[in-house]
């Protein structure tokens, strides 16, 4: 494990597999190390076909630290130090909200070479502002299990009894330690909703993109995928046969070495 220090004084752990060209994985919502195994296991096989693989804990995250107050801006300066680190350049792979974190980076003028884009949860005019609002009272008043338990069935829709499994599963405790988190990518997601115009949005997204869905995901998701990928200029879009709102290690890292490698200095 590494560690670096961001902007604004902010802790940010990582591990760093291989040597080549880079590639930093960004979480969604909840994501990081301890309950993340598979994406560990992608960045070992690109580390084994000659790339430097980056998995960080987002800030809020598992053993990075947390400066408040929150900005996406932040969290952009945390993905420009790692990509410091690795050399000034790589491709972003992001998982679901994650996605706003990478589109702002390459918006951004970070070096960015390419983009993966899986899953993009972002629905044109959908406001999710009560929602946090909702999400920021329970957190304040330190139920952060009711939180989560709060995003996963008013947010995201998962049916009640299936929260209530989930629940009992050993990563329940790691899931509800990050719940604060869950209203940085909600407010992130809520905005780009909210945004009538993500052609004019994008418009600087010029490096190549695509934008990925899985065939056995949750509805609505092959359609949002399509949306992300009708407005920005640089992508594509592909369908994931026998994948859901999370591809496995392989066919994670399978699409990723599909990417043209970029030139090294």
């Amino acid at each position: 494990m590494s560690t670096l220090t961001s902007a604004d004084g902010t802790l940010i752990d990582y591990d760093r597999h291989g040597r080549g060209p880079a590639v930093v994985f960004i979480g969604g919502a909840t994501q990081y190390r301890a309950l993340d195994p598979d994406t560990t296991l992608a960045a070992r096989r690109l580390a084994d076909a000659g790339h430097t693989a980056v998995v960080y804990d987002r800030r809020g995250r598992g053993r990075s630290g947390d400066t408040p107050p929150w900005s996406l801006d932040r969290e952009v300066e945390d993905l420009a130090a790692l990509i410091e680190a690795v050399g000034g350049a790589a491709t972003l792979y992001s998982s679901s909200s994650g996605a706003a974190l990478a589109l702002a980076a390459a918006t951004a003028g970070l070096g960015v070479n390419a983009l993966a884009l899986y899953e993009p949860p972002f629905f044109a005019g959908v406001d999710h502002t009560d929602h946090l609002a909702a999400l920021r009272s329970l957190l304040a008043q330190g139920r952060h299990d009711d939180a989560l338990r709060y995003d996963l069935t008013a947010v995201i829709g998962v049916p009640e009894q299936v929260v209530d499994g989930m629940a009992q599963s050993p990563t329940w405790p790691a899931m509800v330690a990050v719940a604060p988190t869950l209203v940085y990518d909600l407010a992130a997601v809520n905005e780009i909703n909210l945004d009538p115009d993500w052609r004019a949005r994008w418009a600087g997204v010029t490096v190549p993109t695509v934008v990925f869905s899985g065939d056995q995901t949750f509805p609505g998701m092959p359609e949002a995928a399509d949306a992300v990928a009708e407005a920005i200029p640089s992508a594509r879009r592909r369908v994931l046969p026998g994948q859901g709102h999370g591809p496995t290690a392989e066919v994670m890292a399978s699409v990723l070495l599909e990417f043209p490698r970029p030139a090294q200095a």
